[in-house]
């Protein structure tokens, strides 16, 4: 069940920053009918997109690192209360150091792959004319 969790929310994170990107790509596309006259390549338009991605990516994955440590401060005590009247050793741990380094790189590298599937979706259908 969490994988699935984990993967339906890895999706919801794609399309989130793929449609903000797509949303700044239509906002620059003056811009980027401009460059592509002087003969800018879309490989010069995707970078910028693909920093933001990557930037909002690691962002999200701070900030759910964050959240996640927020949680549990606030759900360990009444947790470990449960447990002692159920004379219980059950306690909730916090994640080793990988978790604190994973979280942020697969939400950078969920960026990353949400910024490059909304440009390249849209790069190409702007042309100047």
């Amino acid at each position: 069940g969490i994988s699935i969790l984990a993967i339906l929310l890895s999706l919801s994170v794609l399309l989130v920053i793929g449609n903000t990107i797509r949303l700044a790509i239509l906002n620059r596309q003056t811009e980027i009918r401009v460059i592509k006259l002087v003969g800018g390549t879309n490989t010069f338009v995707r970078r910028p997109f693909l920093y933001t991605g990557m930037w909002y990516g690691f962002l999200g994955g701070v900030l759910a690192w964050i959240a996640l440590l927020i949680s549990l401060l606030i759900i360990s005590g009444p947790i470990d209360e449960l447990a002692a009247l159920y004379d219980s050793q059950f306690t909730l741990k916090w994640f080793g150091g990988q978790m604190l380094f994973a979280l942020p790189i697969c939400g950078l590298l969920l960026g990353v792959m949400g910024a490059w599937l909304a440009v390249s979706r849209h790069l190409n259908a702007i042309e100047p004319s």
